[in-house]
């Protein structure tokens, strides 16, 4: 029994239309293909991996611009985005597919496709979800969560069944919760694996180092500064003395760690839209997904920051769950990076550490069932957005 693929222009799944239909498929029935999958799923035989990327998600404006980054890359061959049917997945996989490069473009939109798009995936990337809309920036990131539990929930479940050798990597916000989350939920599949987990930073270090380079005059692609313990407003500290700028004014790094923190604030109250920067949490995402799939197919590949359960809590500030640089590697993370911290950035971390620890444990209470409590200690306060008779997003949710 085998199949043998033909090169297609998309391969496109919806309910209306038939399911790789220009597949010559020489096995007899449908069960028995599901019986082949089986096979492959669960016998000792070689798997050869098809570096192929699923994009869960990718409707949403991030998702749309990853994909359209993970297009031209080589390392991937194939591109498998997947949403739900009101957010037109079908459309931006045809949009894509007329680019000319080499990797493959399949779209599966439905819930009953999920299957589908994440079989013998390589890489999968939970985006997408609920985002926060001006002038309510200042929404805590628990609400947030509420909005978006279920979507990730529900990609993680489905990715311990179709496709439990994966590297997951969480972007849905809020980073923190969803990533724990997704890590327990894995963990109750029994099939979780600490080097093949991680949690999309990837926006606030290139924020970080963008802003580092634009005030010391470095070329920004010949350098990287870390985000380490999260990545929420109250969780991201910015490691600006890891940059090699000889003696930088801490007064510089205290008003660039303030800009880091409130980027996305600042973002969508002057974006004349009223959106986020899908723009650079876009290509942030495609590049961390790329650094990803090189670290497993072609050689080690550094990655400037991803929130991670550490190997060794103690060397990591005494964290277990830390964002740090990390390098890929064949078989998921293979080397921890812990910058060495400053006393201002040791106390900011001190600080954050509470507002993390408290993210992780309400992601955690929503994957086993435990009752949450606030922590006792949380420190970062968020003020209530302003009178909300101007904001046009909780109009709408109220109608």
């Amino acid at each position: 029994m085998f199949c043998r693929p033909i090169k297609s222009f998309l391969v496109c799944t919806t309910p209306n239309l038939v399911s790789r239909a220009w597949y010559q498929n020489f096995v007899s029935s449908h069960a028995l293909a599901q019986i082949d999958r089986l096979c492959e799923r669960y016998c000792p035989v070689p798997r050869f991996p098809p570096q192929k990327v699923a994009v869960i998600g990718a409707g949403s404006d991030v998702g749309r611009i990853a994909s359209l980054f993970l297009k031209q890359q080589k390392v991937i061959k194939i591109l498998a985005l997947y949403d739900e049917p009101n957010r037109g997945v079908i459309g931006v996989a045809n949009d894509l597919a007329h680019i000319d490069t080499s990797t493959e473009v399949e779209a599966y939109q439905g819930r009953m496709f999920l299957k589908d798009a994440l079989y013998d995936s390589d890489v999968v990337l939970i985006c997408g979800g609920w985002y926060v809309m001006p002038p309510c920036c200042n929404t805590p990131d628990r609400v947030v969560f509420f909005q978006n539990m279920q979507h990730v929930r529900t990609v993680s479940i489905a990715c311990a069944h179709f496709c439990p050798q994966a590297v997951v990597a969480v972007q849905t916000p809020p980073v923190d919760c969803n990533f724990a989350l997704c890590a327990h939920t894995l963990k109750m599949a029994k099939v979780y694996d600490k080097r093949r987990v991680l949690g999309v930073n990837a926006i606030n270090a290139m924020r970080a180092n963008q802003l580092f380079c634009s005030i010391t005059g470095t070329d920004p692609s010949g350098s990287s500064t870390p985000v380490v313990c999260g990545t929420g407003r109250c969780t991201r500290v910015p490691v600006f003395s890891a940059g090699k700028a000889g003696n930088f004014p801490q007064t510089q790094a205290d008003c660039l760690t303030r800009l880091v923190r409130e980027a996305d604030d600042i973002i969508c109250k002057v974006k004349s839209n009223n959106e986020q920067g899908h723009l650079s949490i876009g290509f942030s995402t495609a590049r961390f997904v790329v650094n990803i799939m090189k670290g497993l197919f072609e050689k080690p590949a550094f990655i400037d920051s991803a929130l991670v359960e550490q190997a060794d809590p103690e060397k990591c500030y005494g964290m277990p769950v830390c964002a740090t640089p990390v390098t890929m590697g064949k078989k998921g993370i293979q080397e921890y990076a812990i910058p060495t911290l400053n006393e201002f950035e040791k106390t900011l971390l001190d600080n954050s550490k509470v507002d993390l620890e408290d993210m992780l444990n309400l992601g955690r209470c929503y994957a086993v069932g435990d009752e949450y409590f606030l922590h006792d200690a949380k420190f970062c306060y968020i003020p209530p957005c302003k009178p909300c008779e101007t904001c046009v997003p909780c109009k709408e949710k109220a109608k």
